[in-house]
C-alpha cells in the first residue's frame, strides 16, 4: 500500500509539472483585447497614434520615422517606434502583422535591439511601392538588407534566439514555418524585443498587430 501511494504521489507530481510546463515558459501573452496592453511593455519613441481596437494595436508612425544605421546613404536614424519588452536569455517571439503600405519603405514588425547600432528588425517593408517584401535587417554598427518574397496581406514572423544564435522565421497559416533568415549575433543582456513601425519618407502608413508572444524556447531533444 505504501509503495503503491508512493507511486501515485510521483506521478501526481510529475503531471503537477507537467501542466505548469507552459505557464513556465510563457513570458509575454498580449492579444490587445483589453483597453491597456500589459504594464512590462514600453514604447521607445511613442508614435504619434497609438490605440487598441478590434482586438488589434493600430500604430500610425511618424513622417521620415526610421531605424537605419549608415550603409549606402551615409545617414543613421532612430526615430522608428518599437513596443518593447526587456528580456535576458533565449526566447522565441512572435507576431501577426498587417497594414495599409502607402509610401515607398513603409514597414513593420519584430525587432531584437541592445541598443541604437545592434539590433535586428523582420518585417515587411514598401519596396517596390505596392508590393511589400518580407526581409531582415541586421545592424552591427551598419546596417544590412535581405529580401525574400512580396508579403501576405497578413503576414506572422517569428524571431528565436538561442545564445548566440538568432533565427527569422514566417508563415502564411501558423502551422508551416519557412526561414527567413539565421545568423550569430552577439548581444548583451537585457535585451529589448517587440514590435516595431516605421515611415521613413511619408507619414501615412497604418500597421496593426494582432499580438506579441513570447516565450522560453523549448528544449532541444
Amino acid at each position: 500500500m505504501l509503495a503503491c501511494a508512493a507511486l501515485m504521489a510521483a506521478a501526481g507530481l510529475k503531471n503537477m509539472a507537467d501542466d505548469s510546463s507552459p505557464a513556465q515558459n510563457l513570458l509575454l501573452d498580449e492579444s490587445f483585447n483589453g483597453s491597456r496592453f500589459d504594464a512590462r511593455l514600453e514604447w521607445l519613441n511613442p508614435p504619434p497614434v497609438a490605440e487598441i481596437r478590434d482586438g488589434w494595436l493600430h500604430v500610425e508612425p511618424a513622417d521620415k520615422s526610421d531605424f537605419w544605421q549608415k550603409t549606402v546613404t551615409g545617414e543613421s536614424a532612430d526615430s522608428g517606434h518599437l513596443l518593447y519588452m526587456k528580456i535576458r536569455g533565449d526566447f522565441l517571439a512572435e507576431t501577426r502583422v498587417s497594414g495599409d503600405f502607402v509610401h515607398q519603405y513603409d514597414h513593420a514588425g519584430l525587432m531584437l535591439r541592445q541598443d541604437a547600432t545592434h539590433w535586428l528588425k523582420a518585417d515587411a517593408e514598401n519596396d517596390p511601392v505596392g508590393t511589400p517584401t518580407l526581409g531582415v535587417v541586421v545592424t552591427r554598427e551598419t546596417s544590412d538588407w535581405s529580401v525574400s518574397r512580396p508579403a501576405p496581406k497578413e503576414y506572422l514572423l517569428r524571431l528565436e534566439r538561442r545564445g548566440d544564435l538568432v533565427e527569422v522565421k514566417t508563415s502564411d497559416d501558423g502551422r508551416e514555418w519557412s526561414l527567413l533568415r539565421q545568423l550569430t549575433f552577439p548581444l548583451q543582456d537585457p535585451v529589448k524585443v517587440g514590435l516595431f513601425a516605421s515611415c521613413p519618407i511619408n507619414a501615412g502608413f497604418r500597421a496593426r498587430f494582432d499580438y506579441l508572444r513570447i516565450t522560453r524556447p523549448q528544449a532541444e531533444k
